[in-house]
């Protein structure tokens, strides 16, 4: 379970937030930045420090210079106007984590289901290549010998069960 960081300082104009987060005596390569618009993460094990951002930044403008054991991050604001605080509160992380979450639950398990399809496809070629037994093998040439092999199509077609997704985000 990462350490939250808590001792961060911030500021901001109204064009512009200034993020400070100290390194803790971790390396600048050690360090792992996300940012994107709502959200930056700065994880340098066992550290965590994640903001969800009050409102949108621009974050392909964004910069962040790491070094003398800190993180400093200059956010130029999407609309500018003087925040209330740096971060939604728990309540709206919450559901704006959940819904991420759910986006790359179901971007996996499209993946999973692609590959399901590309396996049946396979297999389907194999139980053709059964029932052509007695055929020529000149009808069967377009298989390689893996797909004519059932227990390596077997093989290629188990995996991991996909896991249910949510119905709805929390």
């Amino acid at each position: 379970m990462p350490l939250l960081v808590s001792d961060f300082c911030w500021s901001q104009t109204d064009s512009t937030v200034h993020i400070s987060v100290p390194l803790k005596g971790a390396r600048a390569d050690m360090v792992d930045v996300l940012c994107t618009e709502e959200y930056l993460k700065v994880h340098f094990p066992p550290y965590l420090f994640e903001a969800f951002l009050y409102e949108p930044v621009l974050d392909h403008r964004s910069s962040a210079k790491l070094g003398n054991g800190v993180a400093l991050f200059n956010l130029p604001k999407k609309t500018e106007r003087v925040w209330e605080d740096l971060m939604k509160t728990s309540r709206e992380s919450q559901r704006f984590a959940a819904t991420e979450n759910y986006e790359i639950i179901t971007k996996r398990q499209a993946e999973r289901k692609f590959t399901l399809q590309t396996t049946m496809k396979w297999l389907q070629k194999q139980a053709e290549a059964r029932r052509a037994l007695g055929a020529d093998v000149e009808q069967l040439q377009d298989l390689t010998e893996a797909e004519r092999n059932p227990d390596w199509l077997k093989e290629k077609g188990d995996g991991a069960p996909l896991p249910p997704i949510p119905t709805h985000p929390i």
